[in-house]
């Protein structure tokens, strides 16, 4: 099957991010892991944790602030982490002056 091709580009970063969400048993989680890829609808995120697809989560960073709600859509294994990939709820807003100086500033490293 042949992947759609994506609306918008996908910007290769590497920043922290946190991820939070609810367990299976209710209990509030949070866990710092790596963007590595960023787009105004998703993200592709390394973590240590397993997340099951569907799973909802908050995303936050010192760079963006808060990004927004996602939802899970991917978790594969790659050695000792995982790619999990994230498909935000509404539209992260690249295009926003605030937003599109933070993305500058990660693209450069700064």
């Amino acid at each position: 099957m042949k992947r759609c091709p994506r609306p918008e580009p996908r910007h290769p970063v590497d920043f922290p991010v946190v991820l939070a969400w609810q367990d299976r048993q209710g209990l509030r989680r949070s866990t710092s892991v790596r963007c590595v890829d960023l787009s105004a609808s998703g993200a592709r995120v390394e973590t240590k944790d397993k997340f099951e697809p569907h799973t909802m989560v908050l995303v936050q960073s010192e760079q963006f602030g808060r990004m927004g709600n996602a939802s899970v859509r991917y978790c594969n294994r790659d050695g000792m982490k995982y790619n999990v990939g994230l498909h935000f709820l509404s539209p992260l807003g690249l295009s926003d002056p605030v937003r599109r100086a933070a993305l500058e500033r990660v693209l450069r490293g700064v």
